[in-house]
């Protein structure tokens, strides 16, 4: 991709505007991102309804038209052609729109009206489902449109996914205050999430765990349950205790028999059971959240070219402070540059995830400790070996670390998803391997293979 291609995407991509939660603005600044890079006059947001039979305008910028309202919905039964190709939920290049079997049916009543003579379209995903595109139509004769120009619109689709997981999570935390208000409508509206979160993830087990850790799928919905339930009945638990006290603090309001020690005791079980309330609430919520990222695996961007030893450095130089905290050091070390077509953030993920994973078991009561990273390129494989001096894994249980659930710190809120999301993505996304070596008080170490091109393997 050219410079001035990447200029934009950085640009775009740092922007504040695209995870403030306002899915209009970042709209505006995608769309005439796409018109300066790509020197068109007109783009515009199609959104695909929920049956995927129509699709609707959310924004449009026509610098020749101005406020030209735009065509309020485009409809499968109209356009079966152009609907058959999304469905295929690729980039749309229609170099001659007129002749181009995807987009001829737009001939009379849009095409030479406007006088559009070629059209791109880049599929908009959000968690893993196509839910609209990005149009960018060109005026004139026909245009050949390159690669890095479909790549460049793709990114920028990319981008649009993201602020709309930006405005949900900006949705979701207004929703929060305003369940704050109020203790029990709190423990209702999130105890209805979490049982609505709980349906939904029978439908994306088949994406979370390789196939032979899932020989028993009712083993892992009952083991997310029963997760999911403890934290939640210690918060219905300890709502139900402080509306009991605060009937007793009435009733002795009422018949005036109430004493400052009274209300001291009140005040000091009412703070301890909003404490429990809040952790336990905040517990579930994050155990919920952690099983979708092991869901949405499979739902991130294309894969991407870069070099592996700087991604490397610089994930784990991100990490020092966490590092710093807990008195760890790390070595860093490497035989030559290697150059990568893969996933830049499933490898930052994998990272996070090992040395959170060290933190959390291996260095547990250790006063200071160690932690070394080596890459290695072998034939067309990348050897990653991430290795700590902890206290070791026991060999009873080394075959189990990957499972979901599974944990060995389940008494100090251990969710035992680490390491099953670092299988995942290794094994999924990077099509990769992943093993562990390790003796009781000498440490762990974790020797990860995966192709240096995706596209290859």
């Amino acid at each position: 991709m050219s410079k001035h291609f990447y200029d934009i995407l950085h640009e775009v991509s740092k922007s504040k505007v695209i995870d403030n939660g306002d899915l209009n603005a970042a709209a505006l600044l995608i769309l005439n991102s796409a018109l300066d890079g790509l020197n068109i006059e007109r783009a515009g947001i199609w959104l695909l309804a929920d049956d995927r039979q129509s699709m609707i305008c959310h924004l449009l910028i026509d610098k020749k038209l101005g406020s030209e309202e735009p065509t309020p919905r485009l409809t499968r039964a109209r356009l079966p052609q152009y609907f058959a190709a999304l469905d295929q939920e690729r980039a749309i290049v229609a170099n001659d729109a007129a002749t181009h079997e995807a987009t001829r049916e737009f001939m009379d009543d849009y095409l030479r009206p406007l006088g559009i003579g070629a059209m791109l379209d880049a599929p908009i995903r959000h968690l893993g489902e196509m839910t609209g595109i990005i149009c960018c139509e060109h005026r004139g004769d026909v245009r050949e449109w390159c690669a890095q120009e479909v790549s460049f619109v793709s990114a920028l689709a990319d981008l649009y996914g993201r602020a709309i997981s930006a405005e949900q999570r900006d949705n979701y935390e207004r929703q929060l205050k305003q369940i704050n208000e109020q203790l029990e409508t709190k423990v209702q509206e999130r105890t209805q999430w979490l049982e609505s979160a709980l349906r939904n993830l029978t439908h994306t087990q088949a994406k979370l765990i390789e196939s032979e850790k899932l020989a028993s799928i009712g083993r892992m919905v009952s083991g997310l349950a029963h997760e999911i339930n403890t934290p939640l009945g210690i918060a219905v638990t300890s709502a139900s205790h402080c509306e009991t006290e605060l009937k007793h603090l009435e009733r002795l309001f009422n018949q005036r028999e109430l004493a400052e020690d009274d209300f001291k005791q009140f005040l000091l079980a009412f703070t301890e059971g909003m404490h429990l309330v809040s952790h336990n609430l905040n517990r579930a919520a994050h155990l919920v959240q952690n099983f979708r990222l092991t869901g949405a695996i499979q739902t991130s961007a294309e894969e991407e070219e870069f070099e592996l030893n700087n991604c490397v450095d610089i994930i784990v130089k991100s990490l020092q402070p966490l590092l710093k905290q807990h008195r760890l050091s790390y070595h860093f070390s490497d035989d030559k540059k290697i150059k990568l077509n893969s996933y830049p953030g499933a490898i930052a993920q994998i990272l996070t995830n090992l040395v959170t994973n060290s933190i959390n078991h291996g260095f547990e009561q250790a006063e200071h400790g160690e932690i070394n990273l080596h890459l290695a390129l072998h034939k067309d494989q990348v050897h990653l070996s991430f290795s700590d001096n902890g206290k070791g894994v026991p060999l009873d249980i080394q075959d189990k670390i990957f499972e979901p659930f599974f944990t060995t710190a389940r008494k100090t809120g251990g969710s035992g998803l680490g390491l099953s999301i670092v299988h995942n993505l290794v094994t999924q996304k990077l099509k990769g391997k992943i093993n562990i070596e390790s003796q009781l008080e000498i440490g762990a170490r974790f020797i990860i293979t995966f192709p240096v091109n995706l596209a290859t393997s």
